[in-house]
């Protein structure tokens, strides 16, 4: 008997350590990246409204709608073929999160690299609603950074 209950608390244990018992930001944090993977795969095939699915319907970003959002994306997918986006680390707070990445695009002439979000960071504020992080914006009607910002 003794023997049976050391094997079944093995197994239970083997079963145990075998299962995936991340917290909250954790599986946040993979949610996040799986989707930035998804934006960088959807940008190499040219697949716009895949992105633009992406986005949420009340993205502001420095005054920035969704329509503007799209033109920046019409605008750099004709200018490069190919986007890398890597991770850098993700700032976590409740429903909201700020993607702190190197975006890398590049063509057959040129390759450009930007930090975001400090470069422009249209795409590094997201918000989590019910279908998943979308991107948000950081729902600014002006820059930050604008020259005309009275310091």
């Amino acid at each position: 008997m003794n023997r049976l209950l050391i094997i079944l608390l093995i197994v239970l244990l083997l079963a145990l350590n075998g299962c995936d018992f991340d917290d909250a930001d954790t599986l946040s944090r993979k949610e996040i990246r799986n989707l930035m993977y998804e934006i960088s795969l959807d940008f190499n095939l040219g697949n716009t409204v895949g992105i633009m699915d992406k986005v949420h319907w009340n993205y502001l970003h420095n005054g920035d709608i969704s329509y503007h959002f799209n033109q920046e994306l019409i605008n750099r997918m004709s200018r490069f073929n190919l986007l890398d986006i890597d991770v850098i680390y993700i700032e976590l707070d409740g429903h909201y999160a700020v993607v702190h990445t190197i975006d890398r695009y590049s063509s057959s002439i040129e390759n450009v690299s930007y930090n975001e979000p400090e470069t422009q960071g249209w795409m590094s504020h997201l918000k989590y609603e019910k279908d998943g992080w979308m991107i948000y914006g950081n729902q600014q009607w002006i820059s930050l950074n604008s020259p005309t910002k009275s310091k």
